[in-house]
């Protein structure tokens, strides 16, 4: 009874057989975690465009060379949420930059394209963009039961463990929800290959998917309780991955060395070059 409590398989924690694509994975799920966390932390803690540059471009050569990884839906998700931050950082930053000291490099009127305000445009936009492909890459490579395993090998609470699998796991459910309640609307006579009717009809469909979300999370949260959920420390883990200790190492060492390389960036012992920098040298 103690092991079946330990083994969840209710909608939004899928349990996958012992065969199952996740379990021939290279990475423990834990270990992805903690590289995903790394990563994050050099992004936003060392101040050169040179750590998230690096990490977009190893961002991209993952996606195509895993086979987890569906290389044209992990693109143009990032696409659809990096060019948008682009173009704003490029217009705020870029056109806009505050300051009369400034080198301008070309003025039209109120507008003027500075250096320091390319500078700041493109340090804001690799670390959102590699931020975005890195995410993106543990979304997409990654499913609920995953996630799940991953935090509970971290020793993570096991409600937090859950919410967090739970929410992965939204994302795919909500997208074909959508999809069926507008494939619904075209049976009933709606025109939805139009955007504009598509987008009339979101609002209406969102608001209905958001309130049966809740009436499914609540339901999930009862039939948890029911099977003993949280009545073990330590369950048992949805999928069977590969572990060792030179993972365990890995993930021991990437934090620590992610901190070392953040306080040396910033106390000035590890020296990077800046946005400013890499503008002059181009410029020659």
């Amino acid at each position: 009874m103690t092991a079946m409590q330990g083994r969840l398989s209710e909608p939004g924690l899928e349990r996958h057989s012992r065969t199952s694509p996740g379990s021939s994975a290279i990475l423990h799920p834990a270990t992805e975690l903690v590289l995903l966390a790394s990563a994050l932390l050099c992004i936003y803690g060392i101040p050169s465009p040179v750590v998230p540059a690096t990490l977009l471009a190893l961002a991209v050569i993952t996606a195509a060379a895993s086979p987890r990884i569906a290389l044209g839906r992990w693109a143009a998700t990032f696409a659809v949420l990096a060019a948008p931050m682009l173009l704003m950082v490029g217009l705020i930053q870029g056109v806009f930059y505050p300051g009369d000291r400034a080198e301008v490099l070309w003025r039209w009127g109120a507008a003027a394209v500075t250096v320091d305000g390319l500078a700041v445009a493109l340090q804001l936009w690799l670390r959102v963009a590699a931020m975005i492909a890195v995410c993106a890459l543990f979304a997409f490579g990654s499913d609920s039961a995953r996630t799940f395993d991953g935090m509970i090998r971290l020793r993570a609470p096991l409600g937090i463990a859950y919410v967090c699998a739970t929410a992965l796991s939204l994302i795919p459910l909500l997208r074909g929800q959508v999809s069926h309640a507008l494939e619904a609307r075209a049976a009933r006579g709606w025109n939805t290959a139009r955007l504009g009717t598509r987008l009339g009809l979101l609002p209406g469909i969102i608001a209905g998917l958001l309130t049966a979300s809740l009436v499914q999370l609540d339901q999930r949260h009862d039939t948890l309780e029911q099977r003993g959920f949280g009545r073990v420390r330590r369950p048992a883990s949805l999928q069977e991955h590969r572990d060792g200790r030179v993972q365990r190492a890995i993930r021991w060492a990437a934090p620590l060395a992610s901190i070392a390389l953040v306080a040396g960036a910033v106390s000035g012992l590890v020296h990077l070059p800046s946005a400013s920098e890499i503008l002059g040298a181009i410029r020659g």
